[in-house]
């Protein structure tokens, strides 16, 4: 069975700093007389569920469209299931339980309830932030890594910026992808996670874009 890891994304869709930056425009309607129903939109590229590819953060990485199609199938999904409170930073101290070494994993996917609050000032103002010795920590105990997801705004909180912007730096000059505000919530406990399926955009040039996220279970 296949599910949205992806949310829907709407114009009261919260981006960083709660910047709602989705706007659309009906060009043309069946009910006023046109012959079809088509929109025009605009956004920023990191709005709502989506990915950072390197140059993001490093001038000379990978941008989206340099990916091979295989390379958004991911084979060896691991769920880390880890509650967290606002504002909290992610180290690696507070991970030792919930990590051990697999050669396999391809991408990690670190569940942490935080997505409860999508749609309040919470979700963006006091998000968790992650750190660069927790993203070390991954570079060294996933060899296969190519990329890790969260169920919040933004590696990098409000909270911790300057810590979130090493954590970046890290996992992308490494070239580990990063998606940022994931639907984790529809991963059951009772439901093993098989494979996932990102697929953004596909932008020439660009530092990431908006996904369609799919796991099979």
């Amino acid at each position: 069975m296949w599910i949205w890891l992806s949310h829907q994304l709407r114009t009261e869709t919260d981006g960083y700093r709660g910047v709602k930056s989705l706007s659309i425009n009906h060009t043309s309607s069946i009910g006023n007389g046109d012959s079809s129903n088509s929109i025009t939109f605009s956004m920023d590229n990191h709005l709502g569920t989506h990915v950072d590819v390197p140059y993001h953060f490093i001038n000379d990485g990978l941008t989206i469209n340099e990916y091979k199609p295989s390379d958004w199938v991911f084979n060896s999904p691991l769920i880390i299931n880890k509650l967290l409170s606002p504002g909290v930073l992610l180290t690696p101290e507070l991970m030792d339980k919930e990590i051990s070494q697999c050669d396999e994993v391809d991408i990690i996917l670190i569940k942490t309830g935080f997505e409860k609050y999508r749609g309040t000032e919470i979700y963006w103002e006091n998000a968790p932030g992650y750190s660069s010795d927790l993203c070390e920590l991954f570079l060294n105990k996933f060899k296969s890594l190519q990329a890790i997801g969260i169920d919040s705004i933004s590696l990098s909180s409000l909270k911790h910026r300057q810590e979130g912007r090493k954590a970046h730096k890290k996992l992308l000059s490494n070239g580990i992808r990063i998606f940022e505000d994931l639907k984790l919530s529809q991963i059951l406990p009772d439901k093993k996670l098989i494979k996932v399926i990102g697929l953004p955009l596909i932008i020439e040039g660009c530092d990431g874009g908006p996904c369609t996220i799919l796991g099979e279970v």
